[in-house]
């Protein structure tokens, strides 16, 4: 009778002290992922989710060659920001402007900057951390239109 006792009192205690436990995810906190700008069997370059109505681009640095580091920023789809930034790059690809162009965004700010790379139309973005002055400005490697267009979900 004590054996019972003792491995019952054993396995309630190890059951109700568990660290482990199982969530259900919820439907609101499912990420959908647009697009990614990724070379054949190169590392990503950049990927774009959706969470509700918030969009995150995330973006190899490019300021470290032998590590990969991965930065965020992110903004909500008001009035409808998400297509006005797909034409403003479109636009930007179509232009070619010289100079880098700066778009403000609610906690950021983001340059495209344009160039010609082999003869095709490259862009590489840079958006800061925050609005300080003194913020780390985080820049991707070259993307190709085409990685663009797949960044952004235009393209499969």
């Amino acid at each position: 009778m004590k054996k019972i006792i003792l491995f019952l009192v054993l396995t309630l205690s190890t059951i109700s002290f568990a660290q482990l436990k199982k969530v259900e995810a919820s439907a609101e906190s499912n990420i959908i992922t647009i697009g990614k700008a990724q070379q054949l069997g190169a590392p990503l370059e950049a990927s774009c989710d959706k969470k509700g109505n918030t969009y995150f681009f995330t973006i190899k640095n490019s300021a470290y060659k032998t590590l990969t580091e991965y930065k965020t920023f992110s903004f909500e789809d008001v009035d409808n920001t998400f297509e006005d930034l797909y034409k403003t790059i479109e636009e930007g690809f179509n232009t070619m402007p010289k100079e880098a162009v700066k778009l403000e965004l609610p906690d950021h700010y983001l340059w495209l900057k344009f160039d010609k790379f082999f003869g095709g139309a490259v862009l590489t973005i840079t958006f800061s951390e925050d609005k300080t002055a003194s913020t780390q400005l985080i820049s991707s490697n070259q993307i190709a239109k085409k990685q663009i267009e797949k960044l952004f979900g235009k393209r499969k």
